[in-house]
């Protein structure tokens, strides 16, 4: 380029039609980029804006024009002083933007009482990639839900190694999916108080849904227990096993093998002085059995539910029956079982057989009795405990991620890693877990996404934690952090230091806020905010409100004559 040509293309960047083409630039870009927060969020506006690559040249391209149009109107006469600061301080704020942008960082340090840190956790996350033993890390912002093409490089020592986020989901869940090769699953909901909620099980497996044990079981169904909502007597006797319903309200009467039972008493939360009150739930399930022996010998045991090794007879006397084997059990199940056409279940409550469409009971199931199961219809218990779906039955199930509906379910990525010799291995990675191992090369390697430990130049030992409550409520009226400040090469060595709201710590250039604490009361979140960029910003300010005031009354300091002619000089 000769001198001809260079001087052309400075004119042009210092052209005030170019700067006025920058300007609507960059403000349409700050416009956009509110509506894509108020959309999509934060991250979204930096991902495609603010933290753009574009942007950052249209700021440079921005500052570059501002300072040769500062340059080229040089000198200044002192009507133009006013001129000539704000547009110094319109450089000033953008540079001082772009050193936030570029060197300063924010975080949380997490200190427990009596404990020493001196790092704190990134506010933004990373892809972290450890290879034989050593640890680098890249930020990244994702926002975009579903297929992305993010790519980062890490260079180690044998190389650079590639990652690339293929797929994104802000809240993830592993489900059971219709697949080959997988085994036999069921997914159902049920609806409660908290409302619906999805649940699955493989064959063989069961879960709890409050007192209802759900089991999908292997083979055919099992026999039905005996007894009904309140659960059953079990006596053991020559090899066989008698069950007895435990009435709502007793007496109820067992005889076998010469033996007579007699449930006398039931109480379904017991507690030693009450009344039985059937409103109670089951908390404490306890009967009271009296028993008569072939020769005639009497008894009495009192049995709990929940506590099968624990019985007692009556007033403390010695127990007649000691040997005998006796059990107060108490389960509710609701079991499935595979059938060549379906599912078939049974249940130790009685169910209603509900259509969703019409909300009607189309068929009422006694307890104990065995029915083939029909998708996306309700079953309920009558008595309100329980009310369930089967959304699907899945002959060959493996799990697979998918976006989750739950708002509290944690983000996570498929993460795409190439070795420098074209290895390539992929895994799912869990925001803020551990990290997950792949294979490359012939080695394990771990790939993790989420917050970095930034090292810094001192620490704080957190003394005491003090929470102030509102009289006579748990809530917080307002707490603070008793902290010590080690600091060595500045010769601090425990300096005491309260950090409280409005009154944060700042050393070193980083400032700790009160942010939150630990449900023990037993630690603090300090939020930790390092800005270089603040003070050149602060001189922004200044100078841009001087300029403004002295362009304001630039007629009262410098009045301007009139010539023969009558007109102002230039």
């Amino acid at each position: 380029m000769n001198p001809f040509q260079r001087y052309r293309l400075l004119g042009l960047l210092a052209s005030l039609k170019l700067a006025l083409v920058l300007l609507l630039s960059f403000g349409a870009s700050i416009a956009v980029a509110t509506f894509v927060e108020a959309r999509h969020g934060t991250e979204a506006a930096r991902a495609l804006i603010y933290n753009a690559r574009w942007f950052e040249i249209l700021v440079g391209l921005l500052v570059l024009n501002l300072i040769l149009n500062l340059i080229k109107r040089w000198p200044y006469r002192g009507h133009q002083i006013g001129f000539f600061m704000v547009h110094l301080a319109m450089i000033v704020i953008l540079i001082s933007a772009g050193i936030t942008r570029f060197f300063g960082y924010e975080g949380l340090m997490h200190i427990r009482e009596g404990q020493t840190t001196n790092v704190i956790q990134s506010s933004g996350d990373y892809l972290q990639l450890t290879v034989a033993g050593r640890t680098l890390s890249a930020p990244v912002r994702l926002w975009k839900p579903g297929a992305n093409s993010l790519t980062r490089r890490l260079d180690f020592t044998d190389g650079s190694y590639r990652l690339r986020v293929r797929d994104y989901w802000p809240h993830y869940e592993e489900r059971l999916v219709a697949g080959e090769g997988g085994v036999p699953a069921i997914r159902f909901a049920t609806v409660g108080g908290q409302g619906m909620e999805s649940h699955s099980l493989v064959l063989g497996e069961s879960l709890w849904l409050g007192e209802l044990r759900v089991q999908f079981a292997e083979g055919e169904l099992p026999e039905a227990l005996g007894g009904g909502r309140y659960g059953a007597l079990m006596v053991h006797l020559e090899g066989q096993t008698h069950n007895l319903a435990v009435p709502a309200q007793p007496p109820a009467e067992l005889d076998a093998e010469g033996y007579r039972f007699v449930i006398t008493e039931f109480q379904p939360d017991f507690k030693v002085g009450t009344e039985p009150d059937l409103s109670q739930p089951m908390n404490n399930p306890m009967i009271r059995v009296s028993i008569t022996g072939p020769d005639g010998r009497q008894g009495e045991r009192i049995l709990f539910a929940y506590h099968p090794d624990f019985s007692m007879s009556h007033g403390g006397r010695e127990d007649p029956f000691a040997g005998l084997d006796m059990l107060y059990r108490y389960e509710h199940r609701l079991v499935f079982a595979r059938l060549d056409d379906g599912l078939e279940a049974r249940c130790t409550l009685p169910l209603q057989q509900m259509d969703m469409a019409t909300a009607e009971v189309s068929r009422e199931i006694p307890a104990g009795t065995s029915f083939q199961v029909a998708e996306m219809t309700l079953y309920r218990d009558p008595g309100g405990s329980f009310s369930l779906v089967l959304q699907e039955y899945l002959p060959s199930a493996v799990h697979s991620g998918v976006p989750s509906e739950d708002v509290h379910a944690p983000a996570a990525a498929r993460v795409a890693v190439r070795s420098p010799g074209g290895a390539e291995a992929e895994a799912i990675v869990m925001q803020g877990q551990p990290g997950t191992e792949i294979a490359l090369d012939g080695r394990t390697d771990t790939v993790a996404l989420g917050p970095v430990q930034i090292p810094l130049p001192y620490s704080l030992k957190l003394a005491d934690f003090e929470l102030r409550t509102y009289p006579g409520s748990d809530n917080p009226a307002s707490y603070e952090s008793h902290v010590l400040l080690f600091d060595a090469a500045r010769g601090i060595d425990g300096r005491p230091v309260r950090i409280y709201m409005n009154h944060p710590l700042t050393h070193r250039g980083f400032k700790h806020f009160q942010s939150s604490y630990d449900a023990d009361r037993l630690g603090t979140i300090l939020s930790v905010n390092y800005d270089p960029g603040k003070w050149p910003t602060y001189a922004g300010y200044v100078l841009i409100t001087l300029g403004f005031i002295l362009v304001l009354a630039k007629g009262l300091i410098w009045p301007r004559r009139r010539n023969a002619q009558g007109r102002r000089p230039e």
